[in-house]
């Protein structure tokens, strides 16, 4: 097969991106688990990971 143009074909086969449930928007990775627009799925373990840095206690664990 050439390199360029018609190669790109061949990337558009799967789904990238779903529908958020927090946002609704369709921007939810499902390979990387998280929205683009507004960071559900990313947002929960940066919170979870800054709570053992600060040395607060978190929820029920």
């Amino acid at each position: 097969m050439t390199k360029g143009t018609p190669s790109f074909g061949r990337m558009s086969r799967g789904k990238t991106h779903i529908r958020c449930p927090r946002c609704g928007r369709h921007s939810y990775n499902i390979v990387k688990g998280y929205c683009a627009a507004c960071g559900y799925g990313r947002s929960r373990r940066i919170k979870r990971g800054l709570a053992k840095v600060l040395g607060r206690p978190v929820g029920n664990r």
